[in-house]
């Protein structure tokens, strides 16, 4: 089941079963994983509902169309996450142990997981959305405690720096994989497969683009990052700008002629094309810089169309290992013991080098983003533990909750440093836009006027219209139009 963040279909179905799972006259034994798993996903649907509606309406049963819940008013945020916590709480108590649960089924440590996914989430965006006037310290030693639980459980899987990290998601099964705690098996054999191998990370049918802003937050193999590193090798190309870097951005973004459908190799030949820019034949990729996460070599699976069999990793270690990391600066107690804990057992993996506490690089040029439009420069640990997370979790559907948490929406766009010879059919200003600086400008043509995150109201989104217009007791989020 994935929650369904827009809608109270998925509350109505688990309420459906809460309201009568007790008719059934069943052993409590028998019924609590059933009633944890319920549990585990009334608490994930409402996490999501609350991240983009901020209040929402919280139900205890499934409604009838004489409901008096049907024209209520929503619930504030701080008691529908209280409420969360509570029936996820629950969902830990009933969950079977590890190894434990019936095939295919849940387990603690997954609703543990989600545990500190939540913790960390609320407890952070109390504390940086002060506006709200809610206090987060309680959520983030849920995190603490949730992420404690699983920290010594798990273990990041090893291999060659140059594949491992890419290699971790391109697989059908993850069955005995020691990192991933929640997965999911398609089987193309049964009807139920999955074509994201085909057309998100081989043939672009998205037409979308890594950006330049998360390029440049890698940082170059001595640990430094693009701005202080002698190891740079500067912007002027993307192959240039890809040498000497952090193994896990070549593993993530594809250099020209890498990462070509090959029965033999994930390296194609030099010669290989370049990412499709518009003016090009075929997808195109919007900034140039193309996703190589999720690429999966194997020629089989192409083949299979909207069948394929590679596996999703839903809940992953390393973000525990990163969770922890956070939670724990927040809270001042962020040691060099923490960070080897966390942070540097990811850059082991990988041959980085380690973060130390009180020897964090020096980086002008992140340091002046935070500046200049997230409201002010961070702490220089906390900001190395946010680039560490965004370079590991890059693609894994995290990164726009971490900017929502943050307060950190307002960042400008760009792609790679476009090069004419390397593209000599594309057209400067009618196919491509540049920046002063000669970097591609993917929204220039669809947003001429630039591409604004309004700081007043995009941190939730809109009450839909249809419902202000049935329950006239709901009232829309700040800044936003009734009509």
């Amino acid at each position: 089941m994935i929650p369904e963040a827009g809608s109270l279909r998925g509350i109505r179905n688990l309420n459906y079963f809460l309201d009568n799972y007790k008719r059934g006259n069943l052993a409590n034994e028998l019924v609590k994983p059933y009633l944890g798993e319920i549990y585990f996903f009334k608490a994930w649907d409402y996490f999501d509902k609350v991240k983009l509606f901020g209040d929402v309406p919280w139900l205890e049963h499934s409604l009838q169309t004489n409901s008096p819940e049907l024209f209520a008013a929503r619930t504030p945020r701080a008691q529908v996450m209280d409420s969360v916590i509570m029936i996820l709480d629950r969902a830990i108590e009933y969950l079977p142990v590890k190894g434990s649960e019936a095939n295919n089924r849940l387990n603690k440590d997954m609703a543990l997981f989600l545990k500190s996914r939540i913790g960390l989430y609320e407890g952070t965006y109390r504390k940086y959305h002060s506006e709200l006037g809610l206090d987060g310290s309680k959520f983030l030693n849920y995190a603490v405690q949730a992420s404690e639980a699983l920290l010594t459980k798990y273990q990041l899987v090893q291999g060659n720096s140059s594949t491992v990290y890419n290699g971790l998601f391109a697989t059908e099964s993850y069955s005995a994989n020691t990192e991933i705690i929640l997965w999911r098996q398609y089987d193309g054999s049964l009807d139920y497969g999955a074509a994201f191998s085909r057309y998100f990370a081989q043939n672009q049918r998205h037409q979308f683009g890594a950006t330049r802003s998360l390029v440049d937050d890698y940082l170059c193999t001595d640990g430094l990052s693009i701005s202080s590193s002698p190891l740079f090798q500067g912007k002027g190309s993307i192959q240039s700008e890809m040498q000497n870097r952090d193994p896990r951005l070549t593993q993530t973004i594809a250099n020209f002629g890498t990462y070509q459908l090959s029965s033999t190799t994930i390296m194609g030949s030099e010669n290989a094309p370049l990412p499709n820019l518009a003016g090009m034949n075929g997808n195109k990729c919007a900034t140039g810089y193309r996703v190589a996460k999720w690429f999966y070599n194997n020629p089989a699976d192409w083949n299979r169309v909207t069948n394929g069999q590679q596996a999703a990793p839903v809940f992953r270690y390393a973000e525990i290992l990163l969770n922890y990391a956070e939670v724990k600066y927040e809270l001042g107690q962020a040691t060099q013991a923490v960070i080897d804990q966390t942070i540097n057992k990811l850059r082991d993996r990988v041959g980085m080098a380690h973060l130390t506490v009180g020897n964090e690089p020096a980086d002008p040029r992140l340091d002046a983003i935070y500046l200049n439009y997230v409201g002010g420069k961070i702490a220089p640990l906390l900001r190395e533990i946010r680039r560490e997370r965004r370079v590991e979790m890059a693609f894994e559907n995290t990164r726009w909750d971490d900017l929502m948490r943050w307060k950190a929406g307002n960042v400008p766009i760009e792609g790679i440093k476009f090069v004419q010879n390397q593209f000599p059919k594309v057209v400067i200003d009618k196919d491509v836009y540049l920046s002063a600086e000669g970097y591609i400008m993917p929204y220039a043509k669809t947003l001429p006027s630039g591409r604004k995150f309004e700081e007043n109201k995009a941190y939730l989104f809109p009450i839909p219209i249809q419902d202000l217009l049935l329950n006239k007791n709901l009232k829309q989020n700040p800044n936003w139009k009734d009509n």
